[in-house]
């Protein structure tokens, strides 16, 4: 059979098919969109104040408190700030690593189900240019068979080939806002978590400054006491 026969045949299916498989899609982003959106709005925190009252507790020598404060929160902030403060004591780099792994796991958590959305912002427009391929196939087929007919014929089949066209426009044009719209929101995240991180090494890196005594810093102490100790004898001597 003639590979564009076979065409044929299929195209006779119509384009309704198309329209209801981008309707379901739509409907499956719509349920992601909520999904995102109850996700991301229990997670939102004051990310300034909570970087205030982080920076309290460190500066009182309290990691623990301040681990115990963000402990319960479900914010990517909150659980990357506090993984790091939970190993506090085990130095700058461990908790940076820590902190990162930790970031990496939130990125993941945020970013779930984002890829959806471009995949159909960017090919619901060719599923439905796809259907309207199928309208017009039809309908200039429809033609052929009444050389007679007019735009009584081939009309309707037009028709619902641009309604196509525009169900794929309907579905494709909010999946792209949508994930616009997330992916700055997943940043805004990032970059909070980012800062906070930021405000835990300083005070990691301030208090190793202050544990460790600079080689040679009681050499000058040293040197007067000795020098207070000799005697004019010794002097002489010399």
């Amino acid at each position: 059979m003639n590979i564009i026969h076979t065409f044929e045949k299929f195209a006779e299916l119509g384009a309704e098919w198309v329209m209801w498989l981008m309707l379901l899609l739509g409907f499956g982003m719509i349920v992601i969109a909520i999904e995102r959106f109850l996700l991301l709005n229990k997670t939102k925190v004051n990310a300034p104040e909570m970087a205030r009252a982080l920076v309290d507790f460190l500066d009182k020598r309290q990691p623990l408190k301040a681990k115990k404060s963000l402990a319960e929160g479900l914010s990517m902030e909150q659980r990357v700030i506090a993984d790091g403060l939970s190993q506090y004591d085990r130095g700058s780099v461990y908790v940076e690593q820590i902190m990162l792994s930790a970031l990496a796991r939130e990125r993941q958590r945020y970013n779930r189900y984002l890829s959806y959305f471009g995949t159909i912002g960017n090919n619901t427009p060719f599923i439905g240019l796809f259907g309207t391929v199928i309208g017009i196939i039809l309908a200039f087929k429809k033609l052929g068979e009444n050389p007679k007919g007019g735009l009584e014929v081939i009309g309707p089949l037009i028709s619902e080939a641009l309604v196509a066209t525009a169900v794929g426009l309907f579905v494709a044009i909010p999946a792209v806002v949508l994930f616009n719209w997330f992916k700055s929101e997943v940043k805004e995240r990032l970059s909070n978590t980012d800062f906070l991180m930021r405000i835990v090494m300083a005070h990691l890196g301030q208090t190793n400054e202050k544990e460790l005594t600079p080689l040679g810093s009681g050499l000058g102490q040293d040197v007067s006491r000795v020098s207070s100790t000799s005697t004019p004898q010794d002097n002489e001597e010399r």
